[in-house]
């Protein structure tokens, strides 16, 4: 009696499932006595049940390809009670895709310098699959956060800087990674996700730039040490890298200090808008990155008038004579007075008191006759000009006018009375000397 082969080998995927016949022994032709079927050596710890009778083996539970890839197995037959033979059975265990790959870390993150070289590989992910054959063999991608392709991602798991990166535009990333296996139909592959958060590291690679208005309006009575401008620079880098540090140059005009950290400008000497109306001057913004980066900027103050000064007129008396005859409407002088002051401030308008023949044109200052004169009435006039300009609180001036009426001859001699009678002795002894007197006083007498 023997075995139908010299040995048996049979091969049971893993994920056969627990009682199924998975092989089976028998002896060579028939037998007129029945057969019985023994395990003798059992590798499988009753993993695979002997039928006695049959000879067929039973999977009793689940097999793993990944914990032990084969059995052996020594079958023995016996006939009639005597007889007795004996064949190793193998059993080898197939894999199946049953294992997901697994990523080492379901989480990574890596920092990179933003100036790093295209190809730089950062990062390893460490993958693996327990199966093997096709079901082993793995395929790595980023399927997101990685629109613009700046990293690339090897089947190694070697991830690696694709494009050039810049901080100021996106300062990380967070890519989702998936390894499949590549077994085929592609619907029986299995598929493992991950997460790597890449940051970048600022480089100095961005120079301050200022943001603030190049010039201000500064009334000009600011007060000493008072705050008068706010320079401001912004810087794209991050870090020490953005910290600004602020230095004053080339300052025409005025004393000014600046504040090295907030940029704030003060004044340091007393303004004056009538000697400098505008102060002009340097600012230099500097990070603090490695190495240092600068920018260079002109800034302008414009010094706004305030009422501070008095009119002026070019002369404090004025003097003049006309004669009474002057037609009226008459200009007869322009008087002329100053504002060193700018604006309303600086624009003067006149007035003429006591109120009497003469006006003044209140912006042009032109003195005028409005009304005849007479000097037999009024021969001499005093008049008080006073300038005035138009601030807020009006700041004034006056000078004085001395008119002198010169007389014209617009008067005929008259006798008073008309008639003169002289009565004359008869013995005098010259009447024509006494009629030469009386004519010689009423002469003096319509002169005077």
């Amino acid at each position: 009696m023997a075995f139908s082969k010299t040995v048996y080998s049979f091969q049971v995927k893993e994920d056969t499932v627990p009682g199924t016949v998975v092989g089976k022994v028998g002896i060579q032709g028939e037998s007129l006595t029945p057969i019985t079927y023994l395990l003798q050596e059992d590798g499988g710890e009753n993993l695979f049940l002997l039928s006695p009778i049959s000879g067929e083996f039973l999977l009793s539970r689940s097999l793993d390809f990944e914990i032990q890839r084969f059995y052996i197995l020594t079958v023995e037959a016996q006939e009639g009670g005597s007889q007795v033979s004996g064949v190793r059975v193998y059993f080898n265990v197939l894999d199946v895709n049953d294992n997901p790959p697994v990523f080492s870390q379901d989480n990574s993150s890596a920092s990179l310098l933003e100036d790093a070289q295209v190809g730089t590989c950062f990062l390893s992910l460490n993958v693996s699959d327990k199966d093997h054959g096709d079901g082993g063999e793995l395929e790595l991608r980023v399927v997101s956060g990685n629109e613009l392709g700046m990293f690339i991602l090897y089947s190694s798991g070697s991830l690696c800087l694709n494009k050039a990166l810049d901080r100021e535009t996106q300062s990380s990333y967070n890519l989702t990674v998936t390894a499949n296996d590549c077994v085929q139909p592609l619907s029986l592959q299995l598929t493992s996700t991950a997460r790597v958060f890449v940051f970048v590291e600022d480089v100095n690679d961005n120079a301050p730039m200022f943001v603030s208005a190049k010039s201000v309006s500064v009334p000009e009575d600011a007060a000493l040490h008072s705050l008068i401008m706010t320079v401001q620079a912004e810087d794209e880098d991050a870090g020490s890298n953005a910290s600004i540090l602020y230095l004053l140059n080339n300052v025409s005009g005025a004393a000014l200090r600046i504040d090295n950290t907030s940029g704030n400008i003060y004044l340091e000497e007393v303004l004056d808008r009538e000697k400098v109306d505008t102060l002009t001057f340097t600012v230099t913004a500097t990070d603090v990155g490695s190495p240092r980066l600068e920018t260079t900027m002109n800034f302008t103050v414009i010094v706004e008038d305030v009422n501070d000064n008095n009119p002026e007129f070019s002369q404090r008396d004025y003097s003049l004579s006309v004669r009474e005859n002057i037609p009226r409407g008459t200009s007869l002088f322009h008087v002329e007075a100053h504002d060193q002051d700018i604006g309303p401030n600086g624009q003067l308008r006149y007035t003429l008191s006591p109120a009497g023949p003469f006006v003044v044109d209140t912006v042009r200052g032109v003195v005028t006759v409005m009304d005849q004169l007479d000097r037999e009435r009024e021969s001499n006039y005093t008049l008080i000009i006073t300038a005035a300009d138009r601030g807020d609180t009006p700041r004034s001036a006056t000078a004085s006018i001395s008119i002198t009426v010169l007389d014209v001859n617009d008067f005929t001699p008259q006798f008073s009375p008309e008639n003169l009678i002289i009565h004359v002795k008869e013995n005098e002894d010259e009447p024509s000397l006494l009629i030469h007197q009386v004519l010689l006083d009423c002469m003096v007498l319509i002169l005077c």
